[in-house]
């Protein structure tokens, strides 16, 4: 019973952490090329879309690894999430073309949505594994941590620690809940005793590592991407 309950609190931690990006990516893209209705709309629909087709295509193989398939997004989660908007920032140095900018934009929206798909179905196995007819449990948990997010990014995230520290948190989170899934949690499960289960523990704790650095220095990355953004 207490895995279960861990497995839920997961999931809405993954549920935060995900609403969280798209809202920075949408952020993002109103700062550098306005329009801020259109950016929320389009990033909230792309995100619907692409956990639509990353929930399709969780299926057959892909579920019967639960944890190390889990394990696998978290590590991408980490990266696609926790960087994003350097890369953009960073695109936006190399090239002053509006529409490259929205098509990496973009591509991170659907990436990130995809990603979060994904992660239904493998906690649905994990959570059915412990007791049957759980997947009203963890949509239910899934959109409460969602919501949670929304509140988080427009009274927390946005006006007080801005999108680069709210980024980095937020793959902190997602680093965090990939290392508990390299515990001991899932100890009997034959998946977690092989070589591709250990190697991306090992990615997961370096990524943690690295994205707790950034998080320690977001102050200063942010405020030199800004400087060098305004110039």
């Amino acid at each position: 019973m207490k895995d279960i309950k861990k497995l839920l609190f997961i999931t809405s931690v993954l549920a935060f952490c995900s609403m969280v990006y798209e809202l920075i990516l949408a952020q993002t893209l109103s700062a550098f090329l306005e329009n801020t209705v259109l950016r929320y709309s389009v990033t909230i629909g792309l995100y619907m879309f692409s956990m639509g087709i990353g929930s399709l295509l969780a299926e057959g193989k892909v579920t019967q690894r639960p944890v190390l398939n889990l394990l696998r997004v978290e590590v991408l989660l980490t990266v696609f999430g926790g960087l994003s908007v350097v890369l953009l920032f960073g695109l936006s140095f190399l090239t002053s073309s509006r529409l490259l900018l929205s098509l990496a934009a973009h591509g991170l929206i659907l990436t990130i949505g995809v990603l979060t798909g994904f992660e239904i179905p493998l906690l649905v196995e994990l959570v059915n594994r412990q007791k049957s007819e759980s997947e009203n449990l963890v949509l239910g948990w899934d959109y409460v941590g969602a919501f949670i997010g929304t509140l988080a990014f427009a009274f927390g995230f946005y006006p007080y620690a801005g999108l680069v520290t709210a980024s980095f948190f937020v793959a902190t989170l997602n680093a965090f809940c990939g290392l508990w899934l390299c515990g001991k949690t899932f100890q009997k499960e034959a998946e977690t005793h092989s070589p591709v289960f250990i190697l991306n523990c090992r990615i997961q704790i370096f990524l943690a590592l690295l994205i707790g650095i950034c998080l320690c220095f977001s102050a200063p990355i942010s405020e030199y991407l800004i400087a060098y953004y305004v110039k």
